[in-house]
């Protein structure tokens, strides 16, 4: 039987925990909301957190444990699944010569380590090639490189060419220029220079180029156009062998021009052979300027 001291006392023993428990369950649960609509606000939005690092470095190395390739860079921002580089410098090792990559802005992809590349880009190989561009996209997966901005690559003693928009191997053996191609090709005497609208298609191994579209080769001796040429680089020194012109051939020296659906230039005996129906067209010197012949 419980007394009326007991009541009280049961009644303020009660009355004490609900003015404990009331402000602590309010607080848990105000705990409780706020860290769920802080992981849901977070997940909603996908946000990443962002990370910068100074003297930024990543590399990759093969199944026999030799290095693949690295990146380094003065700065990165990684945020996601993407890292942005400043001053991005990086090597591509293969097994007969290793390729210097860098630009002043880079984009690495973590997911499958390609990169993009802006402002300043500059690629060149210890055999001597080297690439200019103002943007090159670098798939590290199928060892590609690419650009539809203006690029320019030389080789060392051998050729240099301008274009706009490349699709190449990283290591620039195989290169397709897609359009606006102006190409200069080093002899020991001279220079010949071939322009066509493209694409140019160039396989270093090879050594072979093939031209293609409004292809006109120019040089001391004349003009030759074309629809097609392909010129041939000898193995030992890669300086010109040959050259052939195909389609609605048309050679132009002093005041004569030959038509012909095919013509081949060697240069070894400096001299063109046209095949296919020639015809030689010959111009008096007193009459080329009524026919305005562009030499």
């Amino acid at each position: 039987m419980i007394n009326a001291a007991d009541d009280i006392a049961l009644s303020e023993g009660i009355c004490f925990r609900q003015k404990i428990y009331r402000p602590l369950g309010r607080l848990m649960f105000l705990i409780r909301f706020i860290v769920i609509a802080v992981f849901t606000l977070f997940y909603s939005l996908d946000v990443y957190p962002q990370q910068k690092i100074q003297d930024f470095y990543l590399s990759n190395y093969k199944e026999g444990g030799s290095k693949k390739w690295e990146v380094k860079g003065k700065e990165a921002l990684v945020s996601g699944n993407y890292v942005d580089i400043d001053d991005m410098k990086a090597k591509y090792f293969q097994d007969n010569d290793t390729i210097n990559i860098r630009s002043d802005k880079a984009k690495l992809d973590k997911k499958n380590m390609d990169v993009y590349l802006k402002n300043n880009v500059y690629v060149n190989s210890e055999k001597g090639i080297t690439l200019h561009a103002d943007a090159l996209d670098w798939k590290q997966s199928s060892n590609n490189i690419s650009t539809n901005t203006k690029v320019n690559i030389e080789k060392e003693k051998s050729i240099k060419v301008d274009a706009e928009g490349m699709d190449a191997d990283t290591a620039l053996s195989k290169v397709k220029f897609k359009k606006d191609v102006k190409v200069d090709l080093f002899r020991k005497d001279d220079v010949i220079k071939i322009n066509c609208d493209g694409p140019l298609e160039i396989d270093y191994n090879k050594g072979v180029a093939v031209f293609n579209n409004n292809v006109v080769v120019d040089n001391v001796q004349g003009k030759m156009f074309a629809r097609k040429a392909t010129v041939y680089f000898n193995s030992q020194d890669k300086t010109i062998a040959k050259v052939v012109a195909e389609g609605d051939v048309k050679v132009v020296r002093d005041d004569n021009v030959t038509f012909a659906d095919r013509a081949v230039y060697s240069e070894k005996k400096k001299k063109i052979v046209l095949e296919g129906r020639p015809r030689l067209v010959i111009f008096p010197k007193e009459k080329s300027k009524i026919f305005n012949i562009k030499k």
